[in-house]
Parts: C-alpha cells; structure tokens; sequence
C-alpha cells in the first residue's frame, strides 16, 4: 500500500511539471513586463530637454512606488521618503513619464494585478495599523530632510526647469497624442478586448464568490 502511494505521489509529480515550469514562465514574463515598461519610462525621460540617463536612474526606486501598492504604503509610512517622493513627481520631467507611462498598457497590467491581490492590498494596509507610522509623522517636523524635499520643489532649478517644459512640445503630448494618431488606439484596444488582461478581476471575483459561497 504504501508502494503505491509513494508511485502515486512520484507520478502526480511527474504530470505536473509541465504546469508548474508554465506558471514560472509566465512569472517570469509579468517581471520582464514590468523591466520593459520602467524602460520605456528612461525613453520617455530622455525625451525631455536637459536630461541625462544617471538623472533617470536617481528617480527610477520613487516611479516603483507607483507600480507596487506595498512600496506606496512603505513610503507614505515615512513622511522623509513621502516628502522626497513630492519633490521627485514636482519635476516636470518625471511628470511627463508619469503621464505617458500612465496609459502604457503594461501600466495596466501592472495595476489590474496588484489592485486584485487582496493578500498584496491587506498587508499594504497594514502599515496604516502600525503604531510607528504616526509616531514617525508625529516627528516629521523636526526632521531637516523633510524640509529640504519642501524646499526642493521651489528651487531655482525646478522653476527654470518648468518654464522649459512650458514651452516645449514634447511636453504635451501625452495630452494630444490621442487626438493625432490613431495608431496610439491600436495596443490599448487590443489590451481592452484581450480576456487574459480582465483573467486577474475574474480571479479575484471567482475566488470572494467561492469563499463567501464554499461548496456543501
């Protein structure tokens, strides 16, 4: 008996190991997803006037906050790293990332998974429950780092920076595109009509019903 048992669980092993190095696969995809997507952010910073790749890579740890609820959370829990995060999205450059990236249809990927991880969505939650996030808000007014951020936004620079992405085409055409090309429709309509983009809501909706609803 025990013979069998132990063939039963070798060949029960053996059949779903296909599946598993699928699901590794597919894993493996959603992160080079997400890789190319912070790419295209270094493009779309690029674009601007005045830039260099070592700026991009300064501002790349802040854009994750923006693509990882847990990372949002973690920041907002430290008001340093929250007023740092301020001053990084209060230049014109990042804004002009944010915009575009914002309709990238790895950006909605991106959030569709997490905003239907529940798991991901309470432990992010947590943060708000711990004790030390209010004592280090409680606190953040004798920090100097806190400060400094403040002071960044308005900085000489900034300003100067503004008044170039101003006047700067480039700068707006997150807002125009849409209206001047049609190919820009091609890739999100194809990601709206796709099933396996909504697979992460149906997921996520099937297994509340069946938790609320177990089987007799």
């Amino acid at each position: 008996m025990k013979k069998r048992l132990a063939m039963s669980a070798v060949l029960a092993l053996a059949l779903s190991a296909p599946a598993l190095a699928q699901e590794v696969a597919v894993s493996s995809d959603r992160e080079l997803a997400i890789e190319h997507k912070f790419e295209k952010a270094k493009v779309y910073h690029g674009e601007c006037s005045h830039t260099e790749s070592a700026e991009f890579e300064a501002i790349r740890p802040y854009l994750k906050a923006f693509t990882d609820v847990e990372v949002m959370t973690a920041t907002m829990a430290d008001p340093v790293r929250t007023a740092r995060l301020m001053q990084v999205v209060s230049d014109p450059r990042t804004m002009h990332v944010m915009m575009k990236c914002a309709t990238e249809p790895v950006m909605w990927d991106t959030w569709m998974r997490g905003m239907t991880d529940l798991d991901k969505m309470f432990r992010a939650s947590l943060v708000f429950a711990n004790p030390l996030t209010w004592l280090n808000w409680m606190a953040a007014p004798l920090q100097g780092e806190v400060y400094a951020a403040m002071f960044g936004m308005i900085s000489p620079q900034n300003l100067e920076r503004w008044g170039t992405a101003l006047v700067n085409p480039t700068f707006y055409e997150p807002m125009y595109e849409p209206l001047v090309s049609l190919d820009w429709y091609t890739p999100r309509l194809a990601w709206m009509t796709d099933p396996a983009s909504w697979q992460p809501l149906i997921d996520m909706v099937t297994a509340t019903a069946l938790t609320d609803n177990p089987a007799e």
